[in-house]
């Protein structure tokens, strides 16, 4: 059985602090940066603005983060990219997941150097739904460095960019409400986080299988190239 990945931002001791700001900090404190960025961005391809999609919305997210805007006096999309730069705090200090990436990625590059794409193919994104949902069509605004740091995690959680934004978003309201929305967190929002980390449980003992299943191939294998991965860690 493994680990169950931390929730709680105090865990983490790598994000600087951001983790633990409040909404309103978090807006007061980018506002600011905001005007740097932009500057920034017209040189720099990744400080640029981008979007997340998602075709699925857990239910009261919108609603959140609408309610936030309006007490921030900002728009949605201006939030969204603030709260960005927590999310990617939130995703890149989580010891687990990194385990998980660097074990998934050790694993796609013996497969790949041994020539075992079935075991690959059968790494694809996976089935994945939110607990209670609304079918409704939505983009989010974030950063390039953002949206690009998040790829790095989608492919060994096997979902797509948009949902692991999503996941985060909902962590952000959870962590940072301040004693708002406090209905709508307790109802749905929490819930979410609980089903995510029901997925990185069940995503690990999977990437595990994967890379025991590509080292014992290996070793099945003489020649140059398995020699060079029978020393996988487990």
């Amino acid at each position: 059985m493994t680990d169950k990945v931390p929730i709680n931002p105090t865990t983490f001791a790598e994000d600087g602090g951001l983790l633990d700001l409040s909404m309103e900090e978090v807006v007061t404190l980018f506002l600011d940066k905001e005007k740097r960025r932009h500057r920034d961005a017209k040189e720099d391809e990744n400080q640029q603005e981008t979007t997340v999609g998602s075709r699925i919305v857990p239910a009261g997210l919108i609603m959140s983060l609408d309610t936030a805007s309006r007490r921030n006096d900002i728009s949605r999309s201006m939030l969204t990219r603030y709260l960005s730069h927590q999310v990617a705090a939130w995703f890149e200090s989580n010891a687990r997941l990194r385990e998980l990436s660097e074990l998934f990625y050790t694993a796609c590059e013996a497969a790949d150097d041994l020539g075992y794409p079935d075991l690959y193919d059968g790494m694809r994104d996976v089935g994945y739904s939110f607990s209670h949902s609304s079918p409704k069509t939505v983009s989010f605004r974030t950063i390039n460095w953002v949206k690009n740091s998040l790829y790095k995690m989608a492919q060994p959680l096997g979902l797509p960019v948009g949902m692991l934004f999503i996941v985060g978003l909902c962590h952000s309201v959870v962590t940072t409400n301040s004693g708002r929305s406090q209905g709508t967190i307790d109802n749905y929002l929490t819930e979410e986080l609980t089903r995510f980390q029901t997925h990185v449980e069940e995503r690990f003992i999977r990437v595990f299988a994967f890379h025991e299943t590509v080292r014992r191939r290996a070793k099945n294998t003489d020649n140059m190239i398995t020699r060079k991965h029978d020393n996988m860690e487990t």
